[in-house]
């Protein structure tokens, strides 16, 4: 009788190992599962971190670009270079010294610096294009110092 009791302690102590052995499993699988959770968390704030700093270095390059686009703009004013016709003109005594040019107004706008090309030339004036905007700019001589009659308008056309 004593050897049954005996054995049966014995299997009482072996299936409380076996409990606990299964709980701490149960735990162990637990804290498995927060540390994979965490991680998770982890990379999507890193991805979040990352895409922030691509941000800023992207507002940090169009602040840098709107700088140096006002410091050119402030090179050059505008003009009027035939009745109601508009572009920008180098300021005079700009350093450094550039050729005289001119810019299209219409890419002035849009902070873009394009610089009208003289396209054709007669005794009625002269037609520039610009090759940002694909504009043609017509500036017309007075006809009346031709001795003919003036058109009496310059012209202006987008987009060819």
């Amino acid at each position: 009788m004593i050897p049954g009791i005996l054995s049966a302690i014995e299997s009482v102590k072996v299936l409380n190992n076996l409990l606990k052995t299964a709980y701490d499993l149960k735990n162990y699988n637990e804290w498995v599962s927060a540390v994979t959770e965490v991680n998770a968390r982890l990379l999507e704030t890193q991805g979040a971190a990352l895409s922030l700093s691509e941000r800023i270095s992207e507002l940090e390059q169009q602040i840098m670009d709107l700088k140096n686009w006002e410091r050119e703009a402030q090179r050059y004013q505008l003009a009027e270079i035939g009745s109601g016709v508009f572009a920008y003109r180098l300021k005079p005594g700009v350093q450094p010294p550039e050729p005289t040019h001119m810019l299209c107004a219409n890419c002035y706008g849009q902070r873009k610096k394009s610089i009208l090309q003289l396209y054709n030339q007669n005794e009625l004036g002269e037609v520039y294009i610009c090759h940002g905007c694909k504009s043609e700019i017509s500036v017309y001589k007075n006809l009346g110092d031709l001795g003919g009659s003036s058109p009496g308008y310059d012209s202006l056309t987008y987009g060819r």
